[in-house]
């Protein structure tokens, strides 16, 4: 995180090309700009570029969106990526997120005015063929390697994952959570959908709803997650204002921070924090602790 913004691209991807021996199955990071655009910035996974466009255009136009822009990439995988801006009130995007995922050839890696998830299968190595990683202002940025161990490896499984009820928010997540499905289903009950059955959703639906729904501040309902995951895990978790990390009680999952005035560096090892800067040391929390940046 920087006090304003600074093209994040390449510094993403030399973080995360010093962690690949973490995963290899899939690499992304969800990018923030400072000020929040007039239309949403959508990046769709697609399967077929000309009916599942055509479907998507159908979405979009029956919440009373329009698709103002938009481009088609290639990634390392099967899949497509839309990539394009919408007209869409902002009331209307969580709506528009769960049309859309509820299409089995169709999965939103992010639709918001400030968040734009950037990921593919593979390593930092892929990300760098997207033209738009060379020049991506932002003010903030959380990124993550992916080794696929119980969900399938695939673009829409990877990480960053984005919320529906609140899309601005985005996490990246190390380890696993031993009451996923009793979670899952407690939030199934109160009407949120998953696209996928990876634990990593979960963490950001639940704490998308607490925010939204049930009123929770940012901090607040970090701290309130420690009590509710059960597991080995850390994680980070994103929004437009600045960034949470989260460490499970038993802190066998690290997480290494290191800050100034200017600039904030995090990673789950040394060496990706190095790559930014080689004389900084970073300092490891603590395990049970929660830390939150914020933007000012």
């Amino acid at each position: 995180m920087v006090r304003s913004e600074r093209n994040l691209g390449p510094i993403m991807i030399g973080m995360l090309g010093m962690l690949k021996h973490r995963g290899r199955d899939a690499t992304g990071a969800a990018f923030y700009r400072a000020a929040r655009s007039p239309y949403a910035r959508a990046r769709i996974s697609l399967t077929n570029a000309h009916s599942d466009l055509d479907l998507l255009t159908s979405l979009v136009e029956g919440h009373g969106g329009e698709i103002i822009e938009y481009e088609i990439e290639h990634t390392s995988s099967p899949y497509l990526i839309f990539r394009g801006t919408v007209s869409i009130d902002e009331d209307q995007q969580p709506k528009l997120i769960d049309a859309i995922n509820s299409h089995p050839t169709l999965c939103v890696h992010s639709l918001d005015r400030s968040l734009e998830v950037v990921k593919d299968v593979g390593t930092a190595e892929n990300l760098a063929y997207y033209p738009e990683m060379k020049e991506m202002p932002a003010s903030h940025a959380i990124g993550h390697t992916r080794l696929a161990t119980e969900s399938i490896d695939n673009i829409n499984f990877g990480h960053p994952l984005a919320a529906t009820v609140l899309p601005e928010l985005s996490i990246v997540h190390n380890g696993q959570l031993t009451n996923y499905y009793r979670l899952r289903r407690r939030m199934e009950a109160l009407g949120i959908s998953f696209k996928t059955f990876n634990d990593s959703e979960l963490i950001a639906h639940y704490l998308a709803y607490q925010m939204k729904v049930r009123g929770m501040g940012f901090q607040e309902v970090l701290e309130h997650s420690v009590d509710v995951f059960d597991g080995v895990y850390s994680y980070l978790c994103a929004v437009p204002d600045g960034i949470g990390a989260v460490r499970d009680r038993l802190g066998l999952k690290p997480i290494l921070f290191a800050e100034d005035k200017d600039v904030l560096l995090l990673g789950s090892e040394q060496c990706a924090i190095e790559n930014v800067d080689p004389n900084v040391y970073a300092e490891e929390m603590s395990p049970g602790e929660v830390r939150v940046w914020l933007r000012h």
